[in-house]
C-alpha cells in the first residue's frame, strides 16, 4: 500500500471481509484517481445496524453511512464512495467557477 492511501476497518473481525473492504476501497479510489494522501476509516456507527465510513483528504473530510450486514459492505462501499466523492468534487468545482466569474464581471 502507498503512503498516500490508507484504509483502516474497525469492528468487524473475519479477516477476509476486512481484506474485501479494503480492496473495495481501495479499487475505488483508484478508479478516481484523485490527487493528495488520503485516509478511509471504516466502523460501527453509534447507530445500531449501522456503518460508517470516514474520508479524509486534501481538504475533505466526508462520512458517509451505510445499513448493511458486514459482510455486504464490500459490495456496497464502491458505489456510495465514488457517488459521494464525485458530488463533493462537482460541488467544488461549480462553487469554483462561481467565484471565477463573480471576479471576472468585478473587473
Amino acid at each position: 500500500m502507498s503512503d498516500r492511501f490508507s484504509v483502516t476497518v474497525e469492528g468487524i473481525e473475519e479477516v477476509h471481509v476486512v481484506v474485501e473492504i479494503e480492496d473495495a476501497v481501495r479499487q475505488s479510489f483508484e478508479e478516481l484517481a484523485l490527487p493528495g494522501v488520503w485516509h478511509v476509516t471504516v466502523k460501527p456507527s453509534h447507530v445500531g445496524g449501522r456503518w460508517d465510513i470516514c474520508v479524509a483528504g486534501l481538504d475533505v473530510r466526508h462520512r458517509l453511512s451505510i445499513s448493511v450486514p458486514a459482510r455486504l459492505l464490500p459490495t456496497l462501499i464502491p458505489n456510495r464512495l465514488i457517488e459521494s466523492l464525485n458530488r463533493i468534487v462537482r460541488e467544488r468545482v461549480e462553487s469554483t467557477a462561481e467565484r471565477v466569474l463573480t471576479l471576472q464581471r468585478v473587473v
